[in-house]
């Protein structure tokens, strides 16, 4: 080969390998300014909402790029995030709050979801006729829990703490347990209360509600402004869809939970949109009414000696 050929080879691959180097640098500053979201979600009813933005590609439509992860209950899903191996999740309070004492500052609160509830329950042919009759009888319940919490301060303000005795049991196991009888009652959240009630007849002594919040960490909040914009977008959305196609929502849930969707559709109700027909009226901003109920569960937490350290509730919201 001539030297010329031989020049105007090695000009071309400088030339080449340049334009590769500039494409791969480009690429990495469009990568670096529009992120990858991965948001994370437990098996309970604020679930729905993340399965339903992922199957109806509502997260796409709003040009937010997810990755969507579930996780069997609340512990190891605050563990991703601490790790940094999700940016956000849907969760209730309580983990929140664990999460916010050990980490203070890592965290906000960017939005109100759905909304669901747990119940205290025995079985069919349980003796006990009200939650006073459980006195040195053995309740079921996940320790760390929004379920813990309420079972702790129902416990004192009945007059029955010290008398009955919670037992730690995962959430996926706490049916099992009531049916064996290895607990006389336990504290599970929906939808397996509706699904106990229905399957073995199990009856409520009693419930509490329960609202979800979404969190993302707080460097990606800072860091990714548009894509946190994208996200809540993506949440209205999804809550109107939920609204508008409740036996769509319900089906794509159910199959995740391997549940009758019914039982879904069911629950739903309760959600305070579940009757929104337009975006207009899908407001998931964090209301003065919520912001009392945040502080409330932030000291709830502390008095039950559930968490160390007060979390002041204005470190975990989007000023």
């Amino acid at each position: 080969m001539s030297a010329i050929n031989t020049n105007f080879s090695r000009s071309l691959l400088t030339v080449a390998l340049f334009l590769a180097t500039a494409a791969g640098a480009v690429a990495t500053v469009a990568d670096a300014a529009d992120p990858v979201m991965r948001i994370a979600f437990p098996s309970g009813m604020n679930g729905q909402i993340v399965v339903t933005m992922d199957k109806a590609g509502i997260a796409e439509k709003n040009g937010l790029k997810a990755e969507f992860s579930s996780f069997p209950y609340g512990p190891p899903m605050m563990e991703a995030l601490a790790a940094g191996s999700v940016d956000a999740i849907v969760t209730s309070m309580l983990p929140v709050a664990a999460y916010a004492a050990k980490l203070p500052g890592d965290i906000k609160i960017v939005a109100m979801v759905n909304q669901g509830g747990h119940a205290l329950m025995v079985a069919k042919d349980s003796p006990a006729a009200d939650p006073s009759a459980l006195a040195g009888k053995k309740i079921g319940v996940s320790f760390g829990s929004d379920s813990h919490l309420d079972a702790l301060i129902w416990l004192r303000d009945s007059g029955l703490a010290g008398k009955a005795v919670l037992i730690n049991i995962p959430p996926a196991e706490l049916a099992g347990a009531l049916s064996n009888q290895s607990v006389d009652a336990i504290v599970i959240r929906q939808p397996q209360v509706l699904r106990l009630q229905q399957q073995s007849g199990a009856r409520i002594l009693k419930s509490w509600p329960l609202r979800y919040v979404t969190i993302a960490k707080t460097k990606f909040i800072n860091e990714h402004p548009k894509q946190l914009q994208e996200y809540l977008a993506a949440l209205r959305d999804t809550t109107l869809f939920m609204s508008q196609h409740p036996e769509q929502s319900a089906a794509w849930f159910g199959e995740y939970l391997r549940m009758d969707p019914s039982v879904i559709m069911q629950l739903a109700k309760d959600d305070p949109n579940a009757s929104a027909r337009t975006i207009s009226e899908i407001d998931l901003s964090v209301k003065p009414a919520d912001r009392a109920m945040i502080e409330s569960r932030l000291m709830e937490a502390y008095t039950a000696k559930m968490i160390k350290e007060k979390v002041d509730p204005h470190s975990l919201l989007v000023e």
